[in-house]
């Protein structure tokens, strides 16, 4: 057995500080650690996913399409081929099954499908990372919200009834920390997977990768992270293959290159930076497919929101958007880069957290911010690249508008939880 730590991260009993109704958070985080080896994780996880979360397997539409990819990740990713291994294990399926995919321990979506679906500009994410020449201490600071719709995904998007008993996006958050034999230790933090749980992660090295959706690439959006036609690694994959594997933006960008990335869920740009700040994000032309990488310039500190980089670098290329629309993606772009401008040097880790919450998403009025239905900043991290470690805090519910203010609406959240090796 390689199970460290299975346990909630705030037992419902210590929730009273925030809900003295005992009206319950939203997001009931889990903290699990395995080590071992992957297929030892692998096998745990999948115990774990069957047995707490409901996991079941998605079947591929061919067998040829589960032979290529256990192929795939023997030449690619040695870490999923010897996880999948221990995810059969739990399944009762023989190490070489092609018919199931055990590269996903995905939980919690309802009515997502092989066809995907049109989520237009929905706008999601923000993410920082400030100068390295500019900080207190020569570490690189980093901050992001994870922003998504607090709500039964994908049902209600879809105008399909919710399945009873079902629970909403993210409301079953966890941080999973691997810990192999011989391997990278690594932390990650995120939502509906437990095999590679994304959006956020950390090496020991300092390596931190995260995701924010990109509507200016290609892929199905709504879609099944496993099986069906399925090739290469699927998008929320590539946060673990990188830390698992490399220590710097440079290795990260040849592994990419390397690899075959499918995008599912939603279609994501990657921002990743590394301790000695560099910063890149990898993003995936619509037109051309082909794999472009901007990096952030010295001295300047490096904002990713919900549009290619590629394609609106700077204020300059960006359209003009309404104040009032404060979630539109060049909205918070140029947000950031106010708060950023008014910040005092040297530059400290609090002021990362500063910049997200100039951009936190709650609003009263979400059609007039142009943020999703019941949109919500679900979760925040912080990290010191230098200390690789995270802080983390979660959405736990509403409390009502914010007077003095056009649409801001002041929503509750969990103290701060460090995640650190």
């Amino acid at each position: 057995m390689s199970i460290i730590k299975n346990e909630q991260v705030f037992p419902n009993q210590e929730m009273t500080q925030y809900f003295p109704n005992n009206t319950g958070e939203y997001c009931k985080p889990t903290h699990i650690i395995v080590e071992g080896s992957w297929k030892d994780m692998g096998y745990d996880l999948a115990k774990i996913g069957k047995e707490q979360f409901g996991v079941t397997l998605k079947k591929y539409f061919d067998p040829m399409y589960g032979e290529a990819r256990r192929s795939y990740m023997q030449k690619h990713y040695p870490e999923m081929f010897e996880m999948q291994k221990g995810v059969f294990k739990a399944f009762g399926l023989p190490e070489d099954n092609n018919d199931y995919d055990g590269t996903s321990l995905a939980f919690d979506w309802y009515d997502e499908n092989y066809d995907g679906f049109d989520m237009g500009s929905l706008k999601t994410c923000s993410n920082a990372v400030l100068p390295k020449e500019k900080t207190d201490n020569g570490a690189t600071y980093v901050s992001r919200n994870y922003d998504m719709s607090a709500l039964v995904l994908w049902s209600p998007l879809f105008g399909k009834p919710a399945p009873e008993g079902a629970w909403g996006h993210a409301e079953r958050w966890v941080v999973v920390e691997f810990r192999p034999e011989n391997g990278t230790k690594t932390i990650m933090s995120g939502t509906n997977e437990l095999l590679t749980p994304y959006v956020d992660t950390i090496n020991e090295h300092g390596l931190f990768v995260t995701m924010l959706r990109d509507p200016e690439t290609i892929g199905l959006e709504a879609s099944p992270s496993s099986g069906g036609n399925i090739a290469g690694i699927t998008n929320t994959q590539v946060l673990h293959q990188l830390v698992s594997t490399c220590k710097t933006v440079d290795e990260a960008k040849k592994v990419l290159l390397e690899s075959r990335v499918t995008q599912t869920f939603l279609n994501f740009h990657i921002p990743i930076v590394d301790r000695d700040g560099n910063a890149t994000v990898f993003e995936i032309d619509k037109h051309s497919g082909a794999y472009i990488f901007t990096d952030r310039k010295k001295g300047e500190p490096f904002f990713v929101t919900n549009h290619a980089v590629h394609l609106h670098p700077t204020p300059d290329t960006y359209p003009e958007t309404p104040d009032s629309a404060a979630h539109n993606t060049y909205t918070r772009q140029r947000i950031l880069r106010e708060t950023y401008k008014n910040l005092d040097l040297p530059l400290t880790r609090e002021d990362a957290t500063k910049l997200m919450d100039a951009v936190h998403c709650a609003f009263v009025d979400e059609e007039l911010a142009e943020a999703g239905p019941s949109e919500r900043s679900l979760q925040e991290i912080n990290a010191d690249l230098s200390k690789a470690e995270m802080r983390i805090r979660w959405y736990l519910g509403d409390k009502g508008p914010i007077e003095g203010t056009e649409n801001d609406l002041e929503d509750i959240r969990s103290e701060w939880v460090t995640f650190g090796f």
